[in-house]
């Protein structure tokens, strides 16, 4: 596959799970807007480290308190362990 097209499919998912991470909650607008400048700044410049892309995503969906209002129905998330 030519380098230009896989550029471009990993930066289509990126910004697929990205969308889906903000309508979900999981992340905020703001977020994921610095996750996709980054991503098209990593693609941009190719650089091809030990991380790729997708791996960026991991530390911001861990983000304990969404910005986005949860639906309504849902249940809330148990809270963490605490000592």
């Amino acid at each position: 596959m030519p380098p230009k097209l896989t550029k471009t499919i990993i930066g289509a998912v990126i910004a697929v799970a990205l969308a889906a991470a903000v309508s979900y909650g999981v992340i905020s607008q703001q977020t994921a807007d610095q996750i996709q400048t980054k991503a098209n700044q990593t693609l941009q410049t190719d650089q091809t480290g030990s991380n790729p892309a997708p791996q960026q995503l991991q530390p911001a969906t861990q983000d304990p308190s969404p910005q986005a209002p949860r639906q309504p129905g849902a249940s809330p998330q148990p809270p963490g362990p605490r000592q």
